[in-house]
């Protein structure tokens, strides 16, 4: 009964975390931003992204910025990148990640592999080699973007994503900040509970700062999940973490990427 019991969840939870951007309103991008896009392959994932990137007014391949790689770009570049316009934030630059064809976040945000999902799910630990030896070493050496510090923001599915780059132990996490909203912690019976214990069982250290959001209009079972990851997280002493979380309130699922993305950028920057 139990096994079922979380069987249902893993179904609820793909389905939720795969499918409930769709029928989102784009925002049109404000008149003054400066951006250009461009497509790349990764030799890792077999999978064609579509790159979007949002300089500052006054960008200069001199300087180091804060850069944030934005995870289901094709769905939050355009308000992400009005947000920090709107917030007059000088020293950022935006790097959305999205599909140039059929959209894979399914299998790159997820791991391990779902059997209920073969083929779209597991493909988290490629995604990421794409993001550490394919997108990041093409953004600073082709496009002169420097980094003083480097930002991951994802979102329900890629909220998992992110907090699962947070806690590897084979790969390099490349990131000095995480944003992770509506995070599906559910995914594959709350794996990340097991991978947080054996980063912790293996490292005292934990070099990051961590924004963690749920709205609380986004049900019962992600609110409770969430509650129980930052229970567990402050009962750490991981040194050099820093940790802030936030319950939104009277927001949604479909709501809190932004309202998530807005905030957390105030505080982080």
């Amino acid at each position: 009964m139990k096994k079922q019991i979380w069987k249902t969840i893993w179904l609820f939870s793909f389905i939720i975390g795969t499918f409930s951007l769709n029928g989102c309103t784009k925002e049109e991008l404000l008149s003054q931003i400066q951006h250009e896009s461009f497509s790349m392959i990764s030799e890792y994932t077999k999978t064609k992204y579509r790159i979007n990137i949002m300089y500052p007014e006054r960008f200069n391949t001199e300087n180091n910025y804060h850069t944030i790689f934005l995870l289901d770009g094709d769905d939050y570049f355009n308000e992400a990148a009005n947000v920090i316009a709107r917030l007059s934030k000088e020293k950022i630059v935006l790097v959305g990640i999205g599909y140039a064809d059929k959209n894979q976040r399914g299998t790159d945000y997820s791991f391990p592999e779902d059997k209920d999902f073969p083929g779209d799910s597991g493909g988290a630990l490629a995604f990421l080699k794409f993001l550490n030896n394919e997108l990041i070493p093409w953004v600073e050496i082709n496009m002169g973007i420097h980094s003083s510090d480097k930002t991951l923001f994802g979102h329900s599915l890629g909220g998992y994503f992110a907090l699962f780059t947070l806690f590897q132990q084979n790969q390099t996490n490349p990131f000095d900040n995480i944003i992770a909203g509506s995070s599906n912690l559910m995914w594959y019976n709350a794996y990340l509970f097991d991978l947080e214990q054996d980063y912790y069982n293996a490292f005292k250290g934990l070099e990051i700062r961590l924004f963690l959001a749920v709205g609380d209009l986004e049900g019962a079972s992600l609110n409770l999940f969430h509650d129980a990851f930052v229970e567990k997280l402050r009962s750490r002493s991981y040194s050099g973490f820093s940790l802030n979380f936030e319950r939104l309130k009277n927001t949604s699922h479909r709501n809190s990427p932004i309202v998530t993305f807005e905030n957390s950028v105030s505080i982080l920057f």
